[in-house]
């Protein structure tokens, strides 16, 4: 039987073509599950949630898929898993940011050798340095908190959940010179607070 008989059984609800398409494709949910391991890990989403969301997507894909479109069958079913474990991951991201009371790691390695403690840093200012002299370390974390502006808070609180850049980009949905640009601008406000 031709794959497009399968799909014209399978949207009408014949089990078995169901069936022969999941076979063909689950591939696809594991190859994702694959890609957004770490992330996963990173929030602690339980993995047999996550997976079960993969299926629910592969099923929607499955009912609202249009040969019309011109679409490959895998192409849809791609994205629609794909989009599904972004916006789980999205949620339990922002769920866990709200809950973090620490600052980020400064010693983390986030890319290419450089800590954050670097990126933040100049001749001037050692901002671990005036990380030990601070009495109200909480205090501290507010008011950097409270300066920042929506998008340098949500990056600012990836950047806590020791996230490197294409992570944070998955996550944000903005691209590398977005980011590079609030970073930056994180870099400045944070030096500023610190020196005050």
């Amino acid at each position: 039987m031709e794959e497009e008989e399968i799909i014209k059984l399978a949207l009408q609800n014949d089990e078995e073509a169901k069936n022969k398409i999941y076979e063909k494709y689950k591939y696809i949910i594991d190859i994702l599950m694959r890609k957004y391991h770490n992330v996963a890990t990173t929030f602690n989403i339980d993995k047999h949630e996550l997976e079960q969301e993969a299926l629910y997507a592969f099923s929607d894909a499955l009912h609202s898929f249009d040969e019309q479109k011109k679409v490959k069958l895998s192409t849809f079913i791609t994205l629609c898993v794909d989009r599904r474990i972004k916006k789980v991951i999205k949620k339990y991201s922002g769920e866990k940011a709200k809950l973090l009371n620490s600052f980020y790691s400064l010693d983390y390695d986030y890319e290419e050798g450089l800590t954050l403690k670097d990126m933040i840093s100049d001749e001037k200012t050692d901002p671990l340095y005036s990380l030990t002299l601070k009495e109200d370390y909480e205090e501290l974390v507010k008011k950097i908190e409270e300066s920042l502006s929506m998008t340098e808070l949500e990056i600012f609180n990836l950047l806590k959940n020791d996230l490197d850049r294409s992570t944070i980009m998955l996550l944000t949905g903005k691209n590398e010179k977005q980011i590079d640009n609030t970073i930056q601008r994180l870099k400045n406000k944070i030096r500023d607070i610190m020196k005050g």
